[in-house]
């Protein structure tokens, strides 16, 4: 009923998610097959699943397609979500029915109990372990710098808003290390989903041998954020053991080489294999 007010009149919406937010509320939506347990102090996934309905389930669902078209997606896969925030992508590719098991690292505290609280909700708890660490490309530990409002938008190295101003520190591993000392061997992974705001370099050297394998990667590629240097080094190093490249967001026939991530210069998700 409230919907139509809501959704189109921002200033009532923001009325009502601050004061939402003010009391620590969460707000939980059921979607149809999936539900989630949404922070209403989350201007961006909590409010677009509040309001909309869903976030960015298109590019979990292309990335599947486009694998299982090119037999690149095996029976039984196991997926590992770097970066997973509070589980949307986890349960999306979960939903495909294409995963058998997940692995989502995510190293914020808040963040993580919300993870923890939609994959229970979603009957996912039992298929999904949950690391609360940092990726990286050595293991140790680092300041994990807040945004104030985007709580998927958490980065390490640098601040990501200008308001921007509390960090904690965090557990940083090798996503390699981490699934061996689960017991996950890399010819079990199906698919890495990456989304590190900016430290999906230092994600990817601690692949190990899941690189070696060419085991399918989608990230979210963020020129903005890397130096030359730094993208022509992740070119370079995708380039030795992947040959395709298909931009989550384009059509779905869309492919090209590996070196046609030079060419990108905005914000993109990504799918190599």
């Amino acid at each position: 009923m409230l919907e139509p007010i809501l959704v189109h009149r921002p200033v009532f919406r923001d009325t009502v998610m601050n004061a939402l937010a003010a009391r620590g509320h969460l707000v939980f939506c059921d979607l149809g097959d999936v539900q989630f347990f949404a922070d209403p102090s989350d201007r961006v996934v909590g409010a677009w699943l509040m309001w909309h309905g869903g976030w960015q389930r298109r590019e979990i669902d292309r990335a599947v397609s486009v694998l299982s078209a090119a037999d690149r997606l095996a029976g039984e896969a196991l997926l590992v979500d770097v970066g997973a925030n509070i589980g949307t992508h986890t349960v999306y590719a979960m939903r495909t029915g294409r995963f058998a098991r997940a692995v989502a690292f995510e190293p914020e505290p808040r963040n993580a109990r919300l993870l923890r609280m939609n994959l229970e909700a979603n009957a996912l708890a039992g298929s999904t372990t949950v690391v609360e660490k940092a990726a990286g490309a050595e293991p140790g530990s680092a300041l994990l710098h807040l945004h104030p409002r985007n709580k998927g938008a958490h980065a390490l190295g640098a601040p990501p808003s200008v308001d921007g101003r509390e960090a904690i520190e965090v557990p940083v591993v090798r996503v390699a290390d981490a699934l061996d000392e689960l017991g996950i061997r890399p010819e079990q992974v199906g698919l890495i989903w990456i989304d590190a705001e900016g430290y999906e370099p230092q994600v990817l050297q601690g692949l190990g041998r899941l690189l070696e394998l060419s085991v399918p990667i989608a990230f979210e590629f963020t020129p903005q954020r890397y130096s030359a240097t730094t993208k022509r080094s992740l070119v370079d190093l995708l380039t030795r053991h992947y040959t395709t490249m298909h931009r989550l967001t384009a059509e779905p026939e869309h492919r090209a080489d590996i070196a046609a991530l030079l060419t990108i210069e905005d914000i993109d998700d990504v799918l190599v294999f």
